[in-house]
This record gives structure tokens, C-alpha cells and sequence, in this order.
């Protein structure tokens, strides 16, 4: 009688067919599938101590009183409703569209430097890395689970913001061109890559100072445009060194541009390809910071 096993450990169960000469099979989950469980526990894990940390909360506050406070322009939106002002009605329902996208964008910006930084860091501080990496956990997953949490929380944090923005153009009739979606990409990939870039650089420095390194990379090429023309060779070969580290710049605001009526030349494969670059540029760190950590010695806090 042939026997045949789905994986190198069987379990104490078995199952005989019932009729001769049949296999025998043994079921049991693979490493592959121990590992999808064990990185969904450390994601959710992730996630949960995401929604208890304090300056979440605030930050929310902060964006719900800043957006309850351009509210307070929908006395001037009535008024010219009422005059019959068509026009200034659409242009100031645009305004505010694009006011409370910003704002939402704005803290998850934030949100997703912080959330990213102190990733690791918390971890370390409470002692917890040492219960987990104890099992059979490799660093790589724990890592990955940690980043997935954040963007788990942040991804459903845009996802509020962005739909009570549509909610708000839908009761106004406001149009918008395929660049709105384009513009709702680049948040989400705009939160990738900050959380990602900046709990890749908390693996080799403090959560203070990754947060702002992340930050300083995406305003990097525009620091150092205009020095990539300067007449001094060693100053010229720096700031061109440094503009090619940092991650590709997105040249419009896609959602302003949205409302546009008439867009001259919309390069769409050029802004799809510095989405795509700038997930690229996302992994790579990832990918570095998960090679260092495997080799890093954790010295608690």
C-alpha cells in the first residue's frame, strides 16, 4: 500500500480511505502556512497597539476640529446657493473638497513617519522582541508583520478621510477627471513609503531621528535641484548624487488637477512609473533594513 505525506510533519490524525489500496494521506500545515500564521499575529498585534497610542487620537482630534472649522464656510456656499451663484458654488465646494483631502493627507503623513519610527522601537522598549524572537520566528517575518500593521491602521485611516471627501463632492455634484484616482493612489503609496522608509531606517537609528531622515528624503530633490547646475564640480556631482538617492518627485498635485477641465498633455505613464519607482524604492529599503536586522544585536532599553 502506497503512502504518500503532504508535509514532513504529520499530525496525530491520519486519514485511511475507506476502500483497499488506497493512499494514505497524511494533513498537517506546511512551514509556509506556519509562517502566514505567525506573520498575521504579529500584524495584528501591530495593528492593535497602533489603535491604542495616544498621539493617534490627537492627531484625529486635531484634523476633525481643522476640518469642523472649514465647515463653518458652508454659510458662504448657502448664500451663493441661494443667489443662484452656480459657479462660486461649485468653486467653493472644490475648495473644500481639496481642504479636507489635504488635511486628511497631512496627518497620515505624520502619522505614517511616526507610526513607522517607533515601530520597532516600542517593541524594544517593552521588552516584547525578546518573548517573540525566542520562538521560531524569523526576524524578516517579525519585521514585515510590524510594518504591515501600521499600514493596516493607515490604510483604513485614508480610506475615512477619503470617503467622506467623496461623500462631501457627491451632495454637491462636484466632477472630476481620472486624475482624482491617480491623486488617491499617490496616498496610499505616499503612506507605504513613509512608514516603510522610516521603520527601515529605525533599524539603524533612533526613532527620533528616522522620522525625520524619511521626511528629509522626500523633500530631498527639491533641495538640491537647483545646486545640480552649480559650477563647482564636487558641489555639482554631491547634489546630483543626492537627487538620484531620493525617491522619485512627483511634479503636479494630481486630485487639484483633477478639476481641471482641459489637461494639457496628462502624462499618466509618467506619474504611474514614480508611483511604481517610489514603491520600488520602498522595498529596496525594506528589503536592506531586514538584512541588517537579521544581523543586529538587540540591546533592550
Amino acid at each position: 500500500m502506497d503512502c504518500f505525506a503532504v508535509c514532513s510533519r504529520p499530525t496525530l490524525r491520519s486519514a485511511w480511505s475507506a476502500a483497499p489500496g488506497r493512499s494514505k494521506i497524511f494533513t498537517c500545515s506546511t512551514p509556509e502556512a506556519r509562517r502566514m500564521v505567525k506573520l498575521r499575529a504579529i500584524t495584528l498585534t501591530s495593528f492593535q497597539e497602533t489603535l491604542h497610542r495616544r498621539v493617534l487620537y490627537l492627531v484625529l482630534i486635531l484634523a476633525v476640529l481643522i476640518i469642523a472649522a472649514m465647515s463653518t464656510e458652508m454659510l458662504y456656499v448657502r448664500m451663493a446657493r441661494e443667489a443662484g451663484e452656480t459657479e462660486a458654488v461649485a468653486g467653493m465646494a472644490r475648495g473644500l473638497f481639496q481642504q479636507i483631502l489635504a488635511t486628511w493627507d497631512f496627518a497620515a503623513f505624520f502619522l505614517a513617519l511616526f507610526l513607522g519610527a517607533v515601530a520597532l522601537s516600542s517593541e524594544l522598549k517593552s521588552k516584547t522582541i525578546v518573548t517573540v524572537l525566542s520562538r521560531p520566528v524569523a526576524r524578516w517575518t517579525y519585521l514585515l508583520g510590524r510594518w504591515l500593521g501600521v499600514l493596516l491602521f493607515l490604510w483604513a485611516f485614508l480610506f475615512v478621510g477619503i470617503l467622506g471627501a467623496l461623500l462631501w463632492g457627491a451632495f454637491f455634484g462636484l466632477h472630476y477627471s481620472a486624475f482624482f484616482w491617480l491623486g488617491v493612489a499617490e496616498l496610499f503609496v505616499k503612506a507605504i513609503f513613509l512608514s516603510g522608509v522610516s521603520l527601515g531606517l529605525s533599524v539603524v537609528l533612533p526613532p527620533a531621528a528616522a522620522g525625520p531622515a524619511a521626511f528629509l528624503l522626500t523633500i530631498l530633490p527639491l533641495m538640491v535641484q537647483n545646486a545640480m547646475g552649480h559650477p563647482r564640480w564636487i558641489l555639482r556631482s554631491l547634489a546630483t548624487a543626492a537627487y538620484y538617492l531620493a525617491p522619485a518627485h512627483l511634479p503636479v498635485d494630481l486630485i487639484s488637477d483633477s478639476f481641471k477641465k482641459e489637461m494639457v498633455d496628462p502624462k499618466y505613464l509618467l506619474y504611474v512609473q514614480v508611483l511604481g519607482e517610489n514603491l520600488l524604492y520602498t522595498g529596496a529599503v525594506f528589503l536592506l533594513a531586514c538584512a541588517v536586522f537579521k544581523r543586529r544585536e538587540l540591546r533592550l532599553r
